[in-house]
């Protein structure tokens, strides 16, 4: 997304790029077929453990910062909510078309008429079946944005400011209680929490400099770090451990945002162009759609990059970042040539469909023109 309507910025596209190499990082180690936790601490272990949360939800706060850094400055309409949602939709049909075709090749006999009797409506109706949680939460806050925006413009600085106090009391520091039962989850409770942070910012507070970014950034990192070191060596059973250091790491907490706000400002500080990293960033979310498909998704980590297979070799970590590096490659490759092919296509008019199904329907229902 371009900032301020101008062109792309290369710092924060280069930036999607490092948050989907996160997130796949993170599935590596998540979707895996062993507890890295019940393994003998060492710093292979470590490194494993670390991978198994915090960088994927470092990966998915700086795609959400980087997209409401700019919505918080844009008008939002119902209508532009739908349409945004639409160009997603098809990308999500795609990769589950492409999915059921792989899926019917690769084993044609394996299928259950249960199995078949729900693809179709994974297939149509992929953000009500929350196959990507993310996708599925984006398109929901999308939906409430305009209404959110106009309240918390009519807020005023001090209300607003009030409110994200109490948002980081109750989730920030709260959340770091093991167990606590306010945790907000994989929803559209989190982008709501994230966008009342970031636009307070935006809108009221002066921009922090390098040098309080890297401060901050280091900050959340040792916090991770050490948490993760001293908790293993004083706790040993893996439930417990887990049960332990995910406060410290889960989506949202402090250190997560600390380290998401400190990278984010570091790379919107960048001020060089490339247009290389600005085509490749475009197939960013593509690589966490397609990665995150449940069928593709089970065949990558079960079948093609299997953890327990290389985990107690040598050069563990050196696999790990060469096989993380090798997915992001082929699965952005197939999506710039999915993107390619939606410029052949459907892209030859771009929302044309959409707009067409509007207009119709502001012909019969007169009150959309308020959206």
């Amino acid at each position: 997304m371009a900032e301020d309507g101008k062109c792309r910025k290369s710092g924060l596209e280069l930036l999607r790029i490092i948050a989907v190499i996160l997130i796949v990082a993170h599935h590596e180690v998540a979707h895996s077929d062993i507890n890295v936790f019940d393994q003998t601490f060492c710093v292979k272990r470590l490194f494993f453990q670390l991978l198994y949360l915090a960088p994927g939800k470092i990966g998915i706060a700086l795609f959400l910062l980087i997209s409401v850094w700019f919505l918080a400055d844009k008008p939002a309409t119902i209508k532009g909510a739908f349409r945004k949602i639409w160009l997603l939709w098809r990308e999500l049909l795609f990769w589950n078309l492409a999915a059921l075709v792989a899926r019917l090749v690769l084993d044609p006999n394996g299928e259950t008429s249960y199995a078949m009797g729900h693809a179709w409506l994974d297939l149509f109706f992929p953000l009500t079946r929350n196959e990507w949680w993310y996708v599925t939460s984006y398109a929901i806050f999308l939906l409430l944005l305009p209404f959110v925006l106009l309240n918390l413009k009519n807020m005023g600085k001090a209300l607003h400011g009030e409110c994200c106090l109490i948002m980081l009391f109750m989730w920030a520091v709260l959340g770091l209680v093991p167990g606590a039962g306010n945790d907000i989850g994989l929803n559209v409770v989190g982008f709501i929490y994230i966008f009342v942070l970031i636009s307070y910012y935006r809108w009221y507070l002066p921009r922090i400099s390098k040098r309080a970014a890297w401060i901050i950034l280091a900050v959340g990192m040792s916090v991770i770090v050490v948490a993760n070191v001293f908790l293993s060596l004083i706790i040993h059973d893996a439930t417990l451990l887990i049960e332990y250091v995910s406060p410290w790491e889960k989506e949202w907490s402090i250190p997560i945002l600390l380290i998401s706000f400190g990278l984010f400002e570091l790379f919107r500080s960048i001020k060089w162009q490339s247009r290389v990293v600005n085509y490749l960033a475009t197939s960013a979310l593509g690589i966490y759609l397609f990665t995150e498909q449940p069928f593709f998704r089970e065949q990558l980590w079960t079948k093609c990059v299997v953890l327990s297979d290389f985990y107690d070799a040598k050069y563990a970590i050196f696999y790990a970042l060469i096989s993380i590096m090798l997915i992001c490659a082929i699965a952005g490759a197939l999506d710039l040539l999915r993107s390619f092919l939606f410029r052949l296509t459907l892209d030859r008019h771009r929302g044309a469909w959409f707009n067409a199904l509007w207009n119709m329907l502001l012909s019969k229902f007169s009150f959309l023109t308020h959206f």
